[in-house]
């Protein structure tokens, strides 16, 4: 009995072998296959990016506000390069800077003009908010980034369910003053900028103790210290785009719209939106500063609600191509 189970386990030898190669065969050519696989994954993550490196010389002359840039002072050079860098390599983001622009940027031009404000405080506006109706950690809201008191402070409305942080132009007229008022108080554009970010007794208190009066000589907080060459850096790319080697793109247009000044509280957007022949989508999209889907009594001002002028949101011309040498396409109508 023993002796017969003896052979019949030396004859299934052979057949256990075989299995044996074949089983390590098959498991070569799967370790050979996803080692190819591997490589494929490795060489595709690690394409050539299409980053863009430009160095700056200390004796270049870079304008902000129309106050030159000292680069030549190598601790000022070293902040405005690195923020240069890192504006000009985020590719997309500039794209986009520059795409909404062409939408913004319009109105804004026409508003600083008029105040007799540099040009240049446009870009302030790219640095604050990238263009959009953002809302910061700390609280700061629409395209010029307004705080909760400075808003109200300047008129503006502030609460749950009507936000005018968020309406561009009259946010934009907030700004200006700010602007206007700093520049009184420091005479130089710079130091103004940095008081939108720091605030305008920040500013102050630090040129008192510092006993210095420009803002490239002040020792300030890390965000403020940055700020104006943020600023800087995003004028250069925007200014020079081909430069820069971004590409000729297609820019948002401003969108045609024709303002309904509305006195009574509209306790059903949506119902209104149609009623006037568009959405509550367009509505919405048109003024961000309604917080809600109703709208409580109005201020004796009343609220300048915006339409599309054709019943919808299409630009009624065709995207132009970005220009180095003009960036506006028209205000908005109303």
């Amino acid at each position: 009995m023993n002796i017969n189970r003896f052979k019949l386990q030396l004859s299934l030898i052979p057949v256990l072998l075989l299995f044996a190669l074949l089983v390590g065969f098959l498991s070569y050519k799967q370790s050979d296959s996803l080692q190819h696989l591997t490589n494929i994954d490795r060489v595709s993550t690690t394409a050539p990016k299409p980053d863009f490196y430009y160095n700056f010389n200390p004796s270049d002359s870079i304008y902000i506000f129309g106050e030159r840039v000292p680069l030549e002072d190598a601790e000022v050079f070293e902040r405005f390069e690195r923020d240069f860098l890192i504006n000009v390599n985020d590719r997309a983001q500039i794209m986009l800077y520059l795409k909404r622009a062409g939408r913004f940027f319009p109105y804004i031009e026409k508003k600083l003009a008029e105040a007799g404000l540099p040009d240049d405080f446009k870009y302030l506006a790219v640095a604050e908010s990238k263009l959009m109706d953002l809302r910061s950690p700390a609280g700061a809201a629409g395209i010029w980034q307004i705080m909760p008191a400075t808003g109200r402070e300047y008129g503006l409305i502030v609460n749950d369910l009507v936000d005018e942080r968020y309406n561009f132009e009259l946010a934009t007229d907030v700004a200006i003053k700010y602007l206007l008022q700093a520049y009184k108080q420091f005479r130089n554009w710079s130091v103004v900028a940095a008081s939108y970010n720091m605030g305008m007794g920040g500013v102050s208190g630090e040129m008192s103790f510092q006993q210095a009066n420009t803002y490239y000589d002040l020792w300030l907080n890390r965000e403020t210290a940055r700020y104006v060459f943020r600023i800087a850096a995003i004028k250069e790319c925007m200014q020079n785009p081909a430069k820069y080697g971004y590409e000729s793109t297609a820019l948002y247009r401003p969108i045609e719209t024709k303002s309904v000044l509305v006195t009574t509280p509209i306790p059903d957007l949506a119902q209104w939106a149609i009623a006037q022949g568009t959405t509550f989508k367009m509505v919405k999209f048109l003024n961000p500063w309604i917080r809600g889907k109703s709208l409580p009594p109005p201020p004796a001002r009343g609220f300048n609600v915006l339409l599309p002028k054709n019943g919808s949101m299409i630009p009624t011309s065709d995207y132009v191509a970005f220009s180095t040498s003009d960036t506006t396409t028209g205000l908005v109508e109303k």
